[in-house]
């Protein structure tokens, strides 16, 4: 008979490769200090202040006796090796952030490390300007983030707006574009443009209030073709810092509709005008907190929430009639908790009704769709036979908006289906089991 070896190497803990850290979140609306850290792959995570210590002190390999003593020390109170070691399995190393191995060498996990999905996100991302250029860019344009540059800008817009309410005839330029394909193209392409211009002011906000941005790239919201700005490290800013990264593309968008308007004026040119007009329309747009676009971010950093859509179920479980604070809400300040509370009961009704109101509809509008992909169709058909390319361009394209709210919707009730299937097996699961994950948190922004 042989018998075990009485010594057993212990685990070297060490910061994974790649893990940065962020610093506490300033301005955040829960009661306990919070750190954000990011994995290689990009991955922002939120974590308390006694596992972000850890991380920290994990720097070189080092038992877990070693690097209990150390964290004890610099916590002020003691932790000992066995719950260092039951904090590092249970909290960081499924999150991939610590590795561990007998001979304290890197140890790569072959698991799958989670990721956030949150919901109404952009899925099948891809880069546009890599995050080197898009740094050049935003240094160089940074000075128009200066209070008097500001304060002129948006003066410019009010006089802008007046004169052109004066002077212009918007149907007039309607007129124009309409029965000139090639100039609706053009249209097109311009509020194209002033979307990427848009991501830049993000970009640039960031890099102003001394974050760097990342990559400018384009995915689908839905279905929908939508460009995003990956400035994550906005989040090393205040709470200043990162409202004005929250608004930085719709100044941006100021400073187009200021550009196509002195264009206009000068040229008399319609198609300028639409830019305005449309321009302004889809900065409106970009205001209610409804879905991830300025305006949910605003209040996200108003709040010190970083995601809102994680707290609509535990506001929802709150509001039961004699139940208890979900512990993700009771983790909230009073105020922070009070704009969550009053952001769920108002946006999920809104979301409930659109999205039953599109179901009733379907029916009346369906039909409209297939007729009027047919009747673009044939026009498509007709222009290409006549060579006439930016006809044939146009109605191809109309072909792929009048499709596309129809996918979107067949990608919503997916996704919602698929959620409330994993949903109801995490609350078998939790039966079993009292320990919650770590909160992981997606991109800065995703429009």
């Amino acid at each position: 008979m042989t018998s075990e070896p009485s010594w057993v190497p212990q685990p070297m803990w060490h910061r994974a490769q790649g893990v940065e850290l962020l610093g506490p979140v300033s301005g955040s609306g829960l009661t306990q200090v919070t750190c954000l850290v990011r994995r290689a792959d990009g991955q922002v995570i939120q974590l308390s202040e006694l596992l972000n210590l850890i991380l920290v002190l994990a720097e070189s390999a080092q038992t877990s006796a070693e690097l209990a003593q150390r964290v004890s020390s610099a916590y002020g109170r003691e932790l000992s090796a066995e719950g260092l070691e039951l904090l590092i399995g249970a909290k960081l190393q499924p999150l991939g952030l610590v590795s561990g191995s007998a001979e304290g060498a890197g140890s790569s996990t072959t698991t799958r490390l989670p990721t956030a999905d949150p919901l109404l996100a952009l899925r099948f991302r891809g880069t546009l300007l890599p995050a080197r250029l898009v740094r050049r860019i935003a240094a160089v344009l940074s000075p128009l983030f200066a209070p008097t540059v500001v304060i002129a800008a948006l003066a410019g817009l009010v006089v802008m707006n007046v004169l052109l309410f004066v002077t212009a005839d918007p149907v007039a330029a309607l007129d124009q574009v309409i029965i000139r394909p090639v100039e609706f193209l053009l249209l097109f392409g311009l509020l194209t443009t002033g979307a990427v211009i848009h991501e830049l002011g993000h970009a640039t906000a960031c890099r102003y209030g001394g974050a760097r941005p990342g990559a400018i790239g384009v995915g689908l919201y839905l279905v929908f073709p939508a460009f995003f700005t990956n400035v994550t490290d906005s989040y090393r800013l205040g709470r200043a810092g990162r409202l004005r990264t929250d608004l930085g593309g719709l100044y941006f968008n100021v400073l187009t509709v200021l550009a196509a308007a002195i264009g206009h004026l000068a040229t008399g040119n319609g198609l300028l005008l639409l830019v305005v007009i449309l321009m302004q329309l889809q900065m409106l747009q970009q205001l209610p907190p409804v879905i991830r676009l300025d305006g949910y971010y605003v209040l996200a950093d108003l709040a010190g929430v970083p995601d809102l859509f994680n707290r609509v179920g535990p506001v929802i479980r709150s509001l039961r009639p004699g139940a208890a604070a979900d512990p993700r809400l009771a983790e909230l300040r009073p105020a922070a908790r009070r704009i969550v509370t009053i952001w769920v009961v108002t946006v999920v009704p809104l979301l409930t009704f659109a999205l039953a109101w599109t179901l009733w509809t379907l029916p009346i509008v369906i039909p409209r769709i297939v007729n009027g992909i047919a009747m673009h169709s044939q026009a498509a058909a007709a222009a290409f036979e006549q060579g006439q390319v930016a006809a044939t361009i146009l109605s191809a394209m109309s072909i792929v908006f009048l499709a596309l709210p129809l996918a979107g919707l067949v990608v919503v009730l997916g996704q919602l289906v698929c959620r409330l299937v994993r949903a109801n097996t995490r609350r078998r699961q939790r039966r079993n089991s009292t320990s919650l994950p770590p909160t992981a948190q997606g991109p800065r922004r995703a429009l």
